[in-house]
């Protein structure tokens, strides 16, 4: 559907940028008007305060209520746990983040180095 690498500023910790991560990814979801969508990341810490609305007391309790408040406009979320490597596509778009200034969306056509890991991950 569609792919964004941003430049996010530097935060406290990696939970809040995990969460940061996670706000953006949802909130090019729901600009794409996609109805199910899986949201996968590295953090269980994350994952369970998105699913669960858990991060009530942590400092990036503010960001997790952000994205659940954005849920409801999908008709279907997943949420799934991948370790460090195992999503090599979300790595490479990072890794492209901090060599680009502002935000890159590309939508129907990847830049070639990524679209070669999209196959290689889907398969």
């Amino acid at each position: 559907m569609g792919a964004l690498s941003s430049p996010i500023m530097l935060s406290s910790s990696v939970a809040d940028m995990e969460a940061l991560a996670y706000l953006r990814a949802v909130q090019f979801a729901a600009k794409l008007d996609l109805h199910c969508v899986i949201l996968e990341g590295d953090s269980a810490t994350i994952i369970s305060a998105v699913s669960q609305g858990t991060s009530l007391l942590s400092s990036f309790g503010n960001i997790v209520d952000d994205v659940r408040h954005l849920l409801p406009s999908f008709s279907s979320v997943t949420f799934s746990h991948v370790n460090c490597t195992g999503n090599i596509v979300a790595d490479a778009l990072a890794k492209k983040a901090s060599s680009v200034v502002g935000c890159q969306v590309w939508m129907n056509a990847l830049p070639s180095d990524i679209a070669a890991l999209v196959d290689f991950d889907v398969h």
